[in-house]
């Protein structure tokens, strides 16, 4: 699996969009802003504005480097028989990461003390939906994926966990998004910890129990 040279250059031009955004505003920003955020938008936390540069360093950086090389990393070279879905997930995941690094960083420099948080919870829910699109097409490794004792055990379980945790996903990604227009954002923030616990607990059972299923035939 190789990315083309067009295809690499955007994405690396996108992994340091924030750092040019906090860059070119670095020098107007005050020496303390807000940090953290409550579930319901409130800060909860003040900083030095040096700490920002956490943000695209973790979100950014770190993510760029690491669907980079992971496929390098794969002992069986299974992540590179994704071929151009491993590429379209890091294109994904990279202005997923893009844009919401650069939504905090325009938060935590605005001045305000509290804000909407329901575009960050609306935003995971459509990740959410991208995820369950892409997880049906992920092959077994190590790395990706919804490994278990018993997905990582057999390739059938494998295929058969990650095509009911890819509706999962979907279907969990539209509640999540929906709630944002109808519930506040403490109680959306719940609706998405809450789902993702279940798609967690779900994907392990069903696992074991698509394992023991074949072991008993």
């Amino acid at each position: 699996m190789k990315t083309s040279t067009t295809t690499e250059t955007v994405i690396i031009i996108l992994t340091l969009i924030p750092f040019i955004y906090l860059g070119a505003i670095y020098a107007s920003i005050p020496d303390e802003v807000p940090m953290h955020f409550n579930a319901s938008g409130e800060v909860d936390r003040i900083g030095s504005k040096a700490e920002l540069w956490i943000m695209p360093f973790v979100l950014n950086a770190m993510m760029y480097f690491l669907f980079k090389y992971l496929p390098k990393l794969d002992p069986k070279n299974q992540i590179q028989k994704m071929g151009n879905k491993w590429t379209y997930l890091r294109m994904s995941m990279t202005v997923f990461m893009t844009i919401l690094s650069c939504g905090i960083i325009y938060i935590s420099t605005s001045g305000t003390m509290n804000f909407n948080a329901s575009w960050i919870y609306g935003f995971t829910g459509l990740l959410f939906i991208v995820l369950g699109n892409y997880l049906p097409a992920t092959k077994p490794n190590y790395f990706v994926g919804i490994r278990t004792p018993w997905t990582l055990e057999s390739d059938l379980v494998w295929r058969k966990t990650h095509r009911l945790g890819g509706r999962l996903f979907m279907i969990c990604g539209l509640l999540i998004i929906a709630s944002t227009f109808i519930f506040s954002d403490a109680f959306t923030f719940w609706i998405l910890i809450g789902t993702t616990i279940a798609i967690t607990l779900i994907s392990f059972i069903y696992s074991y129990q698509s394992f023991k299923s074949l072991s008993h035939e």
